[in-house]
This record gives structure tokens, sequence and C-alpha cells, in this order.
């Protein structure tokens, strides 16, 4: 679990690295079981460290609103060549945010898009802070068996109650 988790390499793992380890672990099992389902995101639940700037979740679901607004003509919401969209921006959005590579880039794709911009800001401007992770605030399909930002409180606490045995988190 040190390897997998230890995510500042400091040879400790904090319930914040438990939380984020558990998300990558369902993200892993999501691609390989419900492959085109999309990851799960969650806001991070335990007080880790600050960085100045850094956007929530709350955030990240208004920035994503705020471009399918923009690109998202047709208000279908899903932004591809239909839109009155100009071609460069298109293939931009095309290129890094269609994930099923259909062509379309769909609210919960802009929205994985705008969380990846600012985990690479957060890796650049405040490396110990930390990943954020969130649920797409949007429609998804179901997959049976995938875990939810609930399920993975629980099984984080779980974690943490038999492994801490000092109570430090």
């Amino acid at each position: 679990m040190m390897e997998y988790c230890d995510a500042n390499g400091d040879l400790t793992v904090d319930a914040c690295e438990v939380h984020t380890c558990i998300v990558n672990v369902e993200n892993e099992w999501r691609d390989e079981y419900c492959p085109g389902y999309g990851y799960v995101y969650c806001e991070q639940p335990f007080t880790c460290a600050t960085c100045e700037g850094a956007w929530t979740c709350h955030d990240i679901e208004n920035i994503s609103l705020e471009v399918i607004a923009y690109y998202d003509t047709s208000v279908d919401g899903q932004i591809n060549p239909e839109d009155n969209i100009e071609s460069d921006h298109y293939q931009v959005l095309v290129e890094y945010c269609d994930f099923n590579n259909d062509g379309t880039v769909d609210s919960c794709e802009i929205h994985t898009c705008v969380v990846m911009c600012e985990n690479e800001w957060r890796a650049e401007y405040c490396p110990d802070y930390g990943m954020v992770t969130c649920d797409c605030p949007f429609y998804v399909p179901e997959c049976e068996g995938a875990w939810n930002c609930a399920d993975i409180v629980y099984i984080t606490d779980e974690v943490m109650m038999m492994l801490d045995t000092n109570n430090d988190a």
C-alpha cells in the first residue's frame, strides 16, 4: 500500500493519500470493467495541505458549465461541429478532452478536462497539496459495482481505522 499510495514520497500514508489512492483504484477498476463509463472524481473530505488559488469541485463545476454554455450553441449538452464554434477551438477541445474519441465533447468530458488542467496547475505550483478529485455532476450512465464518493469515504475511513494504529491520520 505504501508504494502505491504514498503520493508525496515521505514514507507515510495519511488519510488524504489513502482517499486519493482508493479513487485511483476505483478508476482503474472502471477502466477494466466499465470502459467508457467515466472516472469518479471526489472532493477530498479530509483536511489536507492548503494551496492559494486552487480550485474546488464547485469551482470546476462552474467553469465546466461556463465552457459548455459558451461553446454548445445547439444546447444539446455536447460540443461538436454542429455548434457555432471556430474550427481551431473545436480541434483543441477534441484533442485534449474527447476521451472516448467520438468527435463530440460532452459535459463530463469537459468536467474531466478541467479537473486535469487544475491538477496540472497544482503539480506545478502546489505539489504537496495533492490532486483534486470530483465526481462529474452531470449525467453519466450506470455501471454496476462502481463506487461513488460516499463509498470511497467509507472505505477510506475503514482502511484508516485498520491501519492507523497511533491515530495520527
